[in-house]
């Protein structure tokens, strides 16, 4: 079970290390910046739901 997570957790560190910095090149700070607290306050939104249930 815990090589299986490794399997798929080292390739999605490196694509998602190539893809972030290609993404971070496109778009203007500002809208990163939008995005990341939009993400944040839904993670925190969806772990508060689950505690809470």
């Amino acid at each position: 079970m815990v090589y299986s997570l490794v399997i798929f957790t080292i390739p999605g560190v490196i694509i998602g290390g190539q893809l972030g910095s290609v993404v971070s090149g496109r778009i203007s700070q500002n809208t990163l910046m939008c995005g990341l607290g939009v993400l944040f306050v839904l993670v925190a939104v969806l772990t508060l739901g689950e505690v809470l249930l």
